[in-house]
């Protein structure tokens, strides 16, 4: 393990050097799924172990603190993975699944494209690409959710929760709504919800679709 740092510090990075980081939890649970997006000009990892811990449903607590105890320990390598992948960000989810998602520190250069395109109706938002921003800011992405189908409106709206908001998110919906003016089919509008941005059309018959590239 001690060629790790090494490794991690250049831009060739691959599926292998990422399982060596974690061999310990993938001995215990499995190998993992691994998956990618472009993250600028570099690149976004996301792990999932399929973990098979329901801590959903009710029961004794001695053996649910238990459980809770002993997966810790099992994960306790994050932390000193953490450490030696310092170029990168590690954010954590559990459910069934233990899932890390490991997200560059460097934010690249301030060139943003956020929006993709615009095709069959749909606007194509580049997730990633704000979530870029937003880390150059101080902010990152809690969650994205593209809101259900409005029959009526025969649309949907995509919501773009942030932790540690600051004012840069004023510079974030400008700059979203600069590249929203170049599209000519239809007209759609960023603005602020509580906790976060939403961008929403501003006409029927109109989509939002999320990519992550």
């Amino acid at each position: 393990m001690k060629h790790l740092k090494k490794i991690f510090e250049s831009s060739d990075i691959t599926k292998e050097d990422i399982l060596e980081n974690f061999i310990y939890i993938s001995d215990k649970f499995g190998e993992p799924t691994i998956t990618t997006s472009v993250y600028g000009k570099l690149t976004k990892w996301i792990i999932s172990w399929n973990i098979q811990l329901n801590l959903s449903e009710l029961q004794e607590a001695d053996k649910f603190i238990l459980k809770l105890k002993d997966l810790v320990e099992d994960i306790d390598d994050i932390l000193a993975a953490q450490d030696r992948l310092e170029n990168y960000n590690i954010n954590i989810a559990l459910d069934n699944k233990l899932k890390l998602e490991l997200v560059p520190k460097d934010t690249g250069d301030s060139d943003y494209e956020f929006i993709s395109h615009f095709k069959d109706r749909a606007l194509y938002v580049r997730v990633n690409e704000i979530e870029r921003f937003l880390n150059s800011k101080g902010m990152r992405i809690l969650k994205w959710v593209t809101s259900d189908y409005d029959e009526l409106n025969q649309s949907n709206n995509l919501n773009i929760y942030i932790a540690n908001v600051n004012d840069q998110v004023n510079e974030l919906r400008r700059l979203i709504n600069l590249e929203l003016g170049d599209i000519d089919d239809k007209e759609y509008k960023c603005r602020s919800i509580r906790g976060g941005i939403t961008i929403e059309p501003l006409e029927e018959k109109a989509f939002i679709n999320v990519i992550e590239k």
